[in-house]
């Protein structure tokens, strides 16, 4: 608890008074201390803030990959790919799971609740002074049972858990000290949920319950997981909870602000003019002023203006070492911390080094991001199950930057057995124009995409509607074609296609859907595809060759070789031939 609360203000000048309720508020920020008002910097917040943004980045996808298995297995596998986005995009767990590695950093610990709301999934953040442990049994590894006591209003309780209507309507509103040492004029009530996970798969020992006052609402519970996903910031050498970044720099941080109230103190006190008149100067006083052309009269000595300095030049020097130190020890750049670039790095290549010296410090902490939000993809999965179980039916809004698609959970059921869960970061391309254009061009220059592939990657707003175009071509093709994989569903080849990018791409799903084991009756689909392809390619070619014939026999032969065509920097490095 006391540490909850020393990194609460460290991060944001608040105050956690208790775990049952956190009072953020001005009132218990704001002092009439003139303390209260003291220059700081706050070294915690900026590294915090540059480690969010850093995981902001990389947007976690969860996909599901088949361990081997046939063609309907893997389209499946696929499908549930979708749904789970579906399921993110309804739930906003990105911008969920961002927070919560904030409240990682600040305090040590994030939870995600995953859990079922009437017939849908639910999911939300849930601030780690809710959840309770028994420290000795989590001393030296995952505890069997988990409390989490909320604040919840009676109203709401009541049309919760109506079978404890009862308790709710009698129990006592939410002492004083747990809503966080605030007044309220709520009527608010502690309910606290327990469970406690059974023994083994065969065993019946799990209980779930909820209690309010004397009224207790308890069930069997059969799942071998809490309903939390958790991620620590850095995993103690003992017990369950975390130790966040605040806790990490606190010390530093004290330094910092003791430094820097010392420096305001003396700039207070020191960092103004000063007069020096000797006793027997018969200087008066009031001569001493700001008015232009004052005359002032001494017997022995004028009067000396001076300005001694505020402080020690160390003190500064100290100061700023205690900033660098707490930067480097969380590796957190300043550079990066600011959003400043290095002078003279200015190349993608350049970029991409700076970048990479740096993220190499957060590559674990990255894949316990990933870790993470699949832990959260794999408990929602299973709360999707139950309630189809229940009810026969789940779908969810899958989006895309072209359309909306819908998927049925009765039309992506896979057993657990026959899927591997994986993470796929979606933002491995650089953030900065410079860096982004560097790397697509080295590899459209290498060969190893298309030009089209690289307008893709660019992914740039301003060219988003060009961009649609150029590539709609090829986007319909491949609708047409997994259409006809996927539901079994000839659709013929139209005249005004790209009738050599239809060649290209049917035969690579004809390769593709036999490495899959895709039924021969699909894959003869594809090919009796292929065929009109090339029946409608050999018209236009005939058709072609006779408009050539006729232009050539009534005009004339060109005067000089016509100007070659411009090359794009995107084309890959291949030679050119002589005119």
């Amino acid at each position: 608890i006391e540490q909850l609360t020393v990194s609460t203000r460290l991060y944001g000048n608040t105050s956690a008074y208790t775990l049952l309720g956190t009072a953020f508020t001005r009132a218990s920020s704001v002092n009439s201390n003139p303390t209260s008002q003291r220059i700081s910097y706050n070294l915690c917040q900026s590294v915090i803030d540059t480690l969010v943004a850093k995981m902001a980045k990389n947007k976690v996808v969860p996909t599901y990959i088949t361990n081997g298995g046939i063609w309907e297995q893997q389209k499946k596998a696929m499908d549930l790919t979708k749904f789970t986005q579906g399921l993110f995009y309804e739930e906003k767990v990105h911008d969920k799971t961002i927070l919560a590695f904030r409240d990682v950093a600040v305090w040590g610990d994030g939870f995600i609740h995953v859990f079922r709301k009437e017939d849908k999934v639910s999911i939300e953040k849930v601030l780690p002074h809710e959840l309770f442990v028994d420290m000795i049994e989590s001393l030296s590894g995952d505890p069997r049972q988990l409390h989490r006591v909320k604040i919840m209003d009676r109203d709401i309780a009541l049309d919760l858990f109506p079978e404890l209507k009862e308790s709710i309507e009698t129990v006592s509103p939410s002492s004083y000290q747990e809503i966080g040492g605030q007044g309220t004029a709520a009527d608010l009530i502690t309910v606290t949920e327990s469970w406690h996970l059974r023994s083994s798969k065969d065993s019946d020992d799990g209980v779930h319950a909820i209690c309010i006052g004397d009224g207790v609402l308890k069930d069997d519970y059969t799942k071998d997981y809490f309903p939390f996903a958790h991620f620590s910031y850095s995993k103690r050498l003992l017990g369950w909870y975390g130790q966040g970044a605040c806790e990490r720099l606190q010390n530093i941080q004290g330094e910092i602000n003791r430094c820097m109230v010392l420096k305001q103190r003396s700039q207070w006190m020191m960092a103004s003019f000063k007069v020096l008149l000797k006793n027997d100067s018969k200087i008066v006083s009031q001569h001493v002023n700001n008015d232009v052309g004052t005359i002032i009269r001494y017997s022995t000595e004028a009067p000396q203006y001076i300005t001694p300095p505020a402080t020690n030049p160390e003190l500064q020097v100290w100061i700023d070492s205690l900033i660098d130190k707490g930067y480097r020890q969380e590796g957190v750049s300043q550079l990066s911390a600011a959003s400043e670039k290095p002078m003279g790095i200015d190349s993608g290549k350049a970029l991409r080094t700076m970048t990479d010296i740096e993220d190499d410090r957060f590559l674990f902490t990255g894949q316990q991001m990933e870790d993470f939000t699949l832990e959260i993809a794999r408990q929602a999965v299973e709360v999707v199950k139950d309630i189809y179980k229940d009810t026969g039916s789940y779908k969810v809004t899958v989006p895309s930057t072209k359309f909306m698609d819908t998927v049925d959970w009765g039309d992506v059921n896979l057993e657990e057995d026959q899927y591997v869960l994986k993470a796929f970061p979606t933002s491995s391309l650089s953030d900065d124009l410079t860096g982004r254009l560097s790397e697509v061009q080295e590899m459209a220059q290498a060969g190893m995409i298309s030009l089209r592939t690289a307008q893709r990657l660019m992914d740039m707003p301003d060219v988003e509607m060009s961009e649609k175009l150029a590539t709609a071509p090829e986007d319909l093709l491949h609708k047409v074609i997994e259409e006809m994989l996927d539901k079994k569903k000839f659709i013929p080849p139209e005249p005004e296609w790209d009738l050599a990018l239809a060649t290209k791409l049917t035969l690579l799903y004809i390769n593709y859907a036999q490495e899959k084991n895709c039924p021969d009756d699909r894959i003869e689909l594809l090919r009796r595809f292929l065929v009109q392809i090339k029946d409608l390619s050999d018209q236009a070619a005939q058709a072609q060759a006779q408009q050539q014939a006729q232009l050539a026999a009534v005009s004339q032969p060109p005067q000089a070789n016509p100007a070659p065509s411009p090359v794009s920097n995107l084309l890959p490095n291949a030679p050119q031939k002589a005119a």
